[in-house]
């Protein structure tokens, strides 16, 4: 599945055709294949986005077979050709980069260009927004040529698009993203922390999540000596989680211990 209603919603339903509200209503709810019978039976005015809406449910509604993958980037590819160089153009370039990406299994390559050209296209756009922030994890962890540096240089870049305030939780991934592959990649320093701490300054609409990143700052600026900022974490931490979460105890305790060792 790819999912589509949560993240770029936001900018392409803001210029939805009244009559097809019931549409992007119904898709919102998961049920894609009433959304689908309201999206075929649009109007010719509103051919290109109901084309749009119509691939959107085909990619989200279980199964999802070749037949309907190949259904979707026909209509995708018809709201493209219909012309126009708008949203939901670069919308529909974003879910065929998807479908190469996801479906398709297409070479590394041939999903990067396709990403770039969703960038390209329109790059103040939430589908530009979308794309870098898969982009940068093809470029982090599917590009073996690169050099790890390189493969981080290369995340970094997309900065300007992927952790853009169009849309803020996409923002907020981005930075944790290039966090956990620094990580991963062995790599514990100040740039990670004020990544992580960049993610958290946007601020996450999921609570649970923003509780994390207080915790995660905290524990990776203790390793990186950057106690001030690992006790101002672990506090926030503290008083924002509930004692039963299974952290709390072991927050408690290094946060003690960091309390300690800056005296």
């Amino acid at each position: 599945m790819i999912g589509l209603w949560g993240l770029c919603g936001a900018g392409l339903l803001a210029a939805q055709e009244p009559a097809m509200d019931d549409g992007w209503r119904l898709l919102s709810r998961y049920l894609y294949r009433d959304a689908g019978e309201v999206f075929a039976n649009a109007g010719a005015a509103d051919r290109r986005l109901a084309d749009f809406g119509r691939a959107a449910g085909l990619l989200n509604e279980p199964p999802v077979t070749a037949g309907k993958v190949r259904q979707a980037e026909t209509l995708l590819q018809n709201v493209i050709a219909g012309g126009a160089q708008d949203e939901v153009a670069s919308y529909a370039r974003y879910l065929l980069a998807r479908i190469a990406h996801m479906h398709r299994n297409a070479p590394v390559a041939e999903v990067e260009t396709a990403y770039r050209a969703v960038i390209e296209s329109a790059p103040a756009g939430a589908a530009a927004q979308l794309a870098a922030s898969h982009l940068v994890l093809v470029l982090l962890y599917q590009r073996p040529d690169l050099a790890v540096p390189d493969r981080i240089a290369a995340a970094q870049a997309l900065a300007p698009v992927a952790a853009a305030e169009l849309l803020p939780d996409v923002a907020v991934a981005y930075y944790r993203i290039l966090a956990e592959a620094a990580l991963y990649y062995g790599r514990a320093d100040t740039q990670v922390v004020d990544w992580l701490r960049q993610a958290h300054a946007i601020g996450s609409s999921d609570e649970l999540l923003q509780i994390s990143l207080s915790l995660q700052i905290a524990e990776t600026a203790r390793a990186t000596g950057r106690r001030e900022i690992a006790i101002n974490h672990y506090r926030e931490f503290l008083a924002r989680a509930v004692p039963t979460d299974q952290r709390y105890e072991t927050a408690k305790l290094r946060l003690r211990q960091t309390e300690e060792d800056a005296q």
